[in-house]
């Protein structure tokens, strides 16, 4: 498993929990943010993986960190 879904199963969110529905984007959800993040280059995958590392450590909620993800996502698709 990769670290992002071991990070979620500990947290008991699921990987096909939808992202950003109140802002009009349905369908959405954590597994395609995952696939997203793992299709970038790696310097930017250890990147991301630190920082929610950091949040972990800090008892900090890391669906903040997924939804601010997943809005630069979706910016950066151009939607």
């Amino acid at each position: 498993m990769k670290y992002l879904e071991i990070l979620l199963e500990e947290k008991n969110i699921s990987s096909e929990t939808n992202l950003l529905e109140n802002e009009g984007n349905f369908g959405l959800t954590i597994q395609m943010l995952i696939d997203f993040i793992y299709s970038m280059p790696a310097n930017i995958r250890k990147q991301v993986e630190n920082t929610f590392r950091k949040i972990d450590f800090m008892n900090g909620d890391v669906m903040n960190y997924i939804n601010f993800l997943a809005k630069g996502m979706l910016k950066s698709s151009g939607y």
